[in-house]
């Protein structure tokens, strides 16, 4: 068992050479490292830790990744044959069942942002999100990404507080305790 180093990062930054990673690997690493860091302060157990759109990164070695068609949480998933449920189906896992839920970079890619958010509250104990912050129109920017700010992360939270917040370059990462 073990959280991706920086040492791993760089390695797999080279390995799966994208545009994507190849020209913010340094400020994903920042927020990424963060959100390592937080998982060992909450004593998450990998085991019990859930990323959803890893894009090939995952923070740890043990955690149960979910990578989705339609970036929706509550249509079926490709899920690895070991997932906790009978069904391939979301909303077949315990309550409970996670230690903590990850998405960096993903939640504006959601179709029904709240409503993932509801079925997140209920499989796991802790979320940890990262949202892109005030990004401004232009800057080859996918409009996904453009104009996120404090209502909306609300609304898409169902106005749940976070016990934690950072802006990591223009990044927000908020974590949750449920």
């Amino acid at each position: 068992m073990s959280y991706l180093t920086h040492a791993t990062f760089t390695a797999a930054v080279a390995r799966l050479n994208s545009k994507y990673w190849n020209e913010g690997g340094k400020y994903r690493w920042l927020y990424m490292s963060y959100v390592i860091d937080q998982l060992k302060r909450l004593k998450v157990r990998q085991s019990r830790l859930c990323e959803a759109g890893a894009s090939g990164m995952p923070l740890s070695s043990e955690s149960y990744r979910m990578d989705y068609p339609r970036y929706d949480l509550n249509v079926i998933p490709f899920w690895p044959s070991d997932w906790p449920a009978d069904s391939r189906d979301v909303r077949q896992i315990q309550d409970k069942f996670f230690d903590c839920f990850i998405a960096l970079q993903v939640w504006e890619h959601l179709d029904r942002q709240a409503e993932a958010f509801r079925e997140v509250m209920r499989i796991s104990k802790y979320a940890i999100l990262s949202f892109p912050y005030k990004w401004p129109r232009g800057k080859g920017h996918d409009r996904r990404h453009v104009g996120i700010d404090d209502r909306i992360i609300s609304r898409w939270t169902c106005g749940v507080r976070p016990i934690d917040k950072k802006l990591i370059h223009h990044r927000m990462v908020m974590t949750w305790k449920f």
